[in-house]
Parts: structure tokens; sequence; C-alpha cells
């Protein structure tokens, strides 16, 4: 199961409630692995890991930035090896209404021993999208870059496991790209799809029967976001099939007017059968997605580019107005304190502006440019062995 827990101290509505609803949830299913989100307080995880220490004796969650990167893994089997990657990119540090940055954010590994399979299991949440519009949405080249590195990180660890899954936010549904990269670029099932369900059964965000969804939220979407998956993968010899899959919880937490969460939970259950010649299929049409990307992200580059120099026009206005601004001025007894006081306070306010402006202009557009660079170059280089 996964499950993204919108778990923000001080922010998130009915956040002990909901947690501790969570847990009772956990000790009463069987699900074998239990994929968490945004549980952003470490304090909140001891507390489930606590409190499931019978029904799941095995967790790991995974610390990362200024307050975690909000992802753990509960397992009934044994864990027996642990990674995390963090992100190239994630946000903006000066958008602290975001925060998405203060996680840092990334794509946790635990590798597990399930009945004698070597299974691994990974976590991940996608930096979120602010803007419901693509082409409005400042972060689309992070979240697009996160699901190349989720990817490959997966690409690179897969080898001497039998099974792989994936379950999380991707803050993408199945036609936008990140989704499309992460699916298509390791050749991952989305379990829901097996399925045949429409894709309105599915969906897990902003949900018409959700407590947290706001009403506006559906005029785009009536029937919500899919954005929450369970994808799977195996070595040929290796035959997994989705039995099902489904959101396990019900629209309140028992007789409360609350949900779980402001999102859906995702079920699967899979059938896994070994020793069998199946062989995983690869999409041929790899090639035109990861071009769809390298087009984004060299518009994400002409953006920086014209944003560096909007940083730097500013960065010029506000050391004219330092140097043109008066240190005080000559007035007689209380305004003249008054008016040194208002200069002064101007002053600070245009020279923190200033180091401001300096800093996205010089360093963190360095930054961006060259996390955007590494991944286009990565691309090239795959493009040019499909070629």
């Amino acid at each position: 199961m996964t499950l993204n827990c919108w778990g923000i101290a001080g922010i998130s509505k009915n956040r002990l409630a909901r947690f501790e609803a969570i847990a009772t949830k956990l000790n009463s299913s069987k699900f074998d692995f239990v994929f968490l989100q945004e549980v952003w307080a470490e304090s909140d995880y001891q507390y489930i890991a606590d409190e499931t220490k019978a029904t799941y004796p095995f967790s790991h969650y995974f610390h990362s930035g200024v307050i975690g990167a909000g992802i753990c893994i509960f397992s009934r089997s044994k864990i027996t090896d642990v990674f995390f990657h963090r992100w190239a990119l994630n946000g903006y540090i000066h958008n602290i209404h975001h925060g998405d940055w203060y996680g840092g954010k990334g794509v946790g590994l635990c590798t597990v021993d399930h009945h004698g399979l070597k299974i691994n299991l990974y976590v991940t949440h996608l930096h979120a999208q602010y803007d419901r519009e693509d082409d409005d949405d400042e972060y689309r080249a992070h979240r697009l870059l996160q699901a190349y590195e989720t990817s490959q990180f997966i690409n690179y660890t897969r080898h001497g496991t039998d099974i792989c899954i994936l379950g999380g936010d991707l803050n993408a549904n199945p036609n936008q790209l990140p989704y499309r990269v992460i699916q298509q670029s390791t050749g991952m099932i989305d379990s829901f799809l097996l399925t045949g369900q429409p894709e309105k059964e599915g969906t897990t965000s902003e949900t018409p029967y959700n407590s947290y969804t706001d009403v506006g939220a559906l005029n785009k979407y009536p029937d919500g976001q899919r954005i929450d998956y369970i994808f799977y993968c195996s070595k040929e010899n290796v035959l997994v099939e989705t039995v099902d899959c489904c959101n396990p919880l019900p629209p309140r937490v028992g007789n409360q007017s609350f949900s779980y969460s402001d999102h859906e939970a995702v079920c699967t259950k899979l059938k896994i059968t070994t020793d069998s010649n199946s062989k995983i299929e690869t999409s041929n049409k790899l090639t035109e997605l990861l071009e769809e990307t390298m087009q984004v992200l060299n518009v994400s580059l002409e953006k920086l580019s014209s944003n560096r120099a909007n940083y730097l026009i500013k960065l010029g206005f506000c050391l004219i107005l330092i140097l043109v601004i008066p240190r005080s001025v000559e007035t007689i007894d209380f305004p003249k304190l008054l008016i040194n006081l208002m200069y002064n306070t101007f002053r600070v306010l245009i020279i923190l502006a200033s180091g401001y402006f300096f800093a996205m202009a010089t360093m963190w557009n360095r930054i961006e440019r060259n996390a955007i660079t590494a991944v286009k170059s990565a691309i090239t280089t795959r493009l040019k062995n499909q070629s």
C-alpha cells in the first residue's frame, strides 16, 4: 500500500488523529509492504513504527535536508539494505511557503528478503505542482529531472534483484511527462492499468469524496486525478501479475467527518510465480519520450538565462539606490531621528534585496543550470546509444 499522509506539523488538519487512524488501520491490514509520504515529523513516523511493531517489525525513515525527506517504508519481511538518493534540484530555498527544498526530497530504497525473493522497494514523492497548468508551472523542469533521476536510480540498483516495486506520489497524472519518463525508462508496470478499470476509479488526489478536497479543484478534474502509484517489474524468470489494485481506505476515519489524508491510498495485490520464461517488454516509444524531455529542459535553460538577466537588472537598480540614497538628512529634533531611521531601514532592505538578487543570478542559477545540463548530457548519451 502507498499513501501520501499529508503530515505537515502545525498546518495539516487533524494530523494527529489521522496518524492514529492510519496506525490502527495498518495494524489490522494484511499488506506486506507499506510506502508512506509526507511524514514530515519524525515523531509521527516513530509513533506509527511503535504502534505497528508487531505487524511491521521492520521499517525505515529516510533522513534528508532540513526537515527530512518525509518518506518511509514498513515491511513484514526483513530489511537487509537501505539507500537514499537526493535529487539535484528540488524547488527554491526562498519559496518557504512551498517548502519542498527544505525536505531534501529524493528516492529511498529498502532491499528486503521476502520468502526467498530479493525485492527492491522504492518510495518517492516528486515535487508538488502548485499551478494546475503545465505552462505556468515553474517547477516543471524540476519534477521532470526528479523523474529521470528516479528512473536511472532504479535502473542502476535493480541488478541482482528478483522484483522491484515503486510506490509513491509522482504529482503527475499518466498523461504527463514525469509519469511517462519513469514508466517507460524503467519498463515498470503501472499495476492499476492491468485491472481494466476506468481511470476515474483509481483517482487519488482531490477526489470528490475526500473531505479535504477544495471545491474549486474539481472544476478542471471533476473526478480528481490519479497521481499516486504502485509500479513493479521483475527479472526474466520471475512472473508478476496484478491480481487487484484499489483504494483500500474508506472515505472517512471511523465516525469522524474527515478522511485519512487529502490523498487516497493505493493497494495492489500481486501474484508471483518463479521459474517462468516470461520477459519484460520494453517500450519502443522511449526515444520519442526522451526527445520530448530534452525539449522541456531546453526551454527551462532558456528561462534560466532570462531569469539571470532579470536578477542582474534588479541587482543593478538596488546598487544604484544604495549609492544615491543619503545615509542621513539634516533636519531638526524628532523628525530628524525618524527620517534617518526610515532611511537606514530602507537601506538595509535594499542591501538584503541586493544579496538575494546576487545569489539568484549567480550561485543558484549556476546550480540549477548544472543540474539540468547534467540530465541533458545523460539523455544525450542514451539517445546516441539507441540510434
